[in-house]
């Protein structure tokens, strides 16, 4: 099975390179490679896990955001990707993945009125683990994660990004996700959703 699983993929590769080499000499046309069923989850998924979303839109939007996290998962898994559009894919998920952070404390900070409306991301997991929603390592990585999402601002950088990320910090990314995702499912269950207020 394992031999023509690689011989499938070498066919398919090779296939795909064919399409691209046509394309470029008789002119683009409007054709699409069906992307394969099944590896994307639903959006009805990712909802059921962030549940405690008091914000029905946010909600969706979380779960929208977390589908476009598994297109980046296949071309990352799936291909070969390489060089420089290979680390802007994963930078992309890294600051994709910071910002459904942010999102989510700012939701949850809200709606448990633990600190101003306008405080910032830090402050906020700083909030958080002083309700015991978060532990003092997970801010930490909370915070790193958000000092990496804030690369998304190019006019900040004061140098080249060429070799900064690297699929081990994207993945670090996603457990850092799940970590808050799991701190506060326990909270919730046991403290109640937040209501939305409008």
């Amino acid at each position: 099975m394992e031999k023509s699983i690689e011989t499938l993929v070498e066919r398919i590769g090779n296939d795909l390179q064919e399409i691209e080499n046509c394309l470029k000499s008789e002119g683009d046309r409007c054709l699409k490679i069906r992307f394969p069923r099944g590896y994307l989850r639903k959006a009805k998924f990712f909802r059921k896990q962030y549940w405690f979303i008091s914000n029905p839109n946010l909600q969706r939007n979380i779960a929208y955001t977390l589908i476009l996290s598994d297109v980046y998962r296949w071309l990352l898994n799936r291909t070969d990707l390489y060089g420089t559009a290979r680390e802007m894919i994963i930078k992309e998920g890294i600051c994709l993945v910071g910002s459904l952070c942010e999102s989510i404390t700012k939701d949850v900070a809200q709606h448990k009125n633990i600190c101003g409306k306008n405080a910032g991301y830090k402050q906020r997991t700083a909030a958080m683990v002083e309700q015991g929603m978060i532990s003092d390592n997970l801010k930490k990585d909370l915070d790193d994660l958000w000092d990496w999402r804030n690369r998304e601002h190019l006019f900040l950088l004061d140098e080249w990004e060429y070799g900064k990320y690297t699929l081990k910090r994207y993945n670090d990314a996603i457990r850092v996700l799940g970590c808050l995702r799991e701190s506060l499912d326990a909270y919730f269950r046991k403290t109640g959703k937040p209501h939305f207020d409008g």
